[in-house]
């Protein structure tokens, strides 16, 4: 398997943080409406789910943040990315993460500075990579 140009940590990092600041400011819109705080925080992390579900799907592999960074997610067999592959990458993931007291979020950062295909734990949940190269 031969990926083309993946994307480094540096790289990632810059897309993560533009991004949480794209969830930062949907929370900023979102959180208002409702008066429940916990219902406030299922409906900022739902529309968040949906950003990054939905936006790389419709947008060729780029959130926010990795269109900036130069950065896009794509599938490693070379197919189109679709729904499976970002809800196995965000929520599913996520989930993981979570349970694992974040010790996969190290695992991934190590991964992706050590390895030459740049690929974390959610790339290979979801058969996916991080690429530099143009759609």
């Amino acid at each position: 398997m031969d990926l083309q140009k993946p994307a480094g940590f540096w790289r990632r990092l810059g897309a993560v943080v533009i991004d949480a600041g794209v969830g930062a400011v949907i929370g900023f819109f979102i959180g208002p409406i409702f008066e429940d705080e916990n219902l406030s925080r299922i409906a900022i992390w739902l529309y968040v789910m949906a950003y990054y579900i939905l936006v790389p799907v419709y947008w060729n592999g780029y959130t926010v943040g990795k269109r900036v960074t130069g950065a896009r997610i794509v599938r490693v067999d070379g197919e189109k990315l679709g729904f499976k592959n970002t809800i196995l990458r965000m929520p599913v993931a996520q989930v993981l993460y979570t349970i694992s007291f974040l010790t996969l979020y190290i695992v991934t950062i190590f991964m992706i500075i050590f390895r030459n295909d740049k690929r974390a734990v959610h790339d290979f949940i979801a058969g996916t990579y991080v690429t530099t190269e143009e759609p």
